[in-house]
């Protein structure tokens, strides 16, 4: 049986147990969700339709999508909500996360 890497994670011990999740890793993923969340949450608020665009509607669409993903990553990254933090918290608890990078 080989050995699994996934998006730099740990590969997989042989005995199919995973390794603890670092506070690093546990922060990342943490974030992540934190944006992915905030991303969604700017989707549905701009399905609201005026129907008085002055550019093509679907460049226009793009364009804020692009705009609404990185404000979600800005957001997260500055720990706007907070919904990271608590995620963390609650994962390293869990998890007994290790110290490390």
């Amino acid at each position: 049986m080989s050995d699994t890497t996934i998006n730099g994670a740990s590969p997989l011990s042989a005995t199919g147990a995973s390794p603890r999740p670092t506070k690093t890793q546990i922060h990342e993923a943490a974030q992540k969700f934190e944006a992915l969340m905030l991303k969604q949450m700017l989707a549905q608020a701009r399905k609201v339709d005026f129907g008085n665009t002055l550019f093509d509607q679907k460049a226009a669409e793009n364009f804020r999508d692009m705009q609404d993903s990185k404000m979600a990553d800005t957001m997260a990254q500055r720990g706007t909500l907070g919904f990271a933090r608590m995620i963390e918290a609650q994962l390293a608890r869990q998890s007994g996360a290790s110290n490390g990078e």
